[in-house]
């Protein structure tokens, strides 16, 4: 897991580097600024960054937050980070959430998104990866770059955009691997592989 972690601030430091931050998009007669939004996701906060987190966390029942002895790890910041990916969507609509590694026995992060549907928060993406970084976008939600473990490459990060049509995040490309960027003319090639990769390992959920 120290490894891991290492590999996450090492691609977040090469992302920030070679990222569309300062560029633009063509948005009709005005252009758009695409920004890179670097994530930190240290488990040390001492407190939600909103009062209605814990609400929303007892809401999709993933955590214990009685003093009751449970099998459930506490509903905290140190087991638990919120993250918006869409920064017009309130928490309450909608937010991804990373859960710490060994909660729930589970021995590698996970990060999840979940969106508000008929008044129920419902998953929409499940992932055994940690995100690294986020890109904005003139739609407002936010590609995402995340980080999957792999044991011979040793981490893969993955481009995941916003698809309007099922309304879900879905697999774009392949950005580096083990914190080296892909070269542009492999990229769908190792993009595919990885693809089937992560599939095959059950790192989507």
């Amino acid at each position: 897991m120290k490894r891991l972690f290492l590999y996450c601030f090492f691609c977040v430091g090469f992302l920030h580097l070679f990222s569309c931050n300062g560029n633009s998009e063509s948005l009709g007669t005005a252009e758009f600024k695409v920004d890179t939004l670097v994530v930190l996701n240290y488990f040390d906060d001492v407190a939600f960054e909103s009062d209605s987190l814990p609400a929303l966390l007892r809401e999709i029942g993933l955590c214990n937050s009685s003093n009751e002895p449970s099998n459930k790890a506490a509903c905290t910041p140190r087991n638990f980070k919120f993250f918006k990916y869409n920064k017009s969507m309130s928490w309450n609509e909608g937010f991804g959430l990373e859960i710490r590694a060994t909660v729930d026995d589970f021995p590698l992060r996970r990060f999840i998104l979940f969106e508000r549907a008929n008044g129920t928060l419902v998953k929409t993406r499940g992932f055994v990866a940690n995100l690294a970084e986020m890109h904005t976008t003139p739609s407002g939600f936010n590609d995402l770059m995340l980080l999957f473990p792999d044991r011979e490459a040793g981490s893969f990060v993955v481009k995941f955009v916003y698809d309007f049509d099922d309304q879900v995040y879905e697999y774009q490309s392949l950005e580096a691997i083990d914190g080296y960027p892909v070269k542009k003319e492999r990229q769908d090639s190792l993009s595919n592989v990885v693809l089937q990769r992560l599939t095959e390992n059950d790192m989507f959920f």
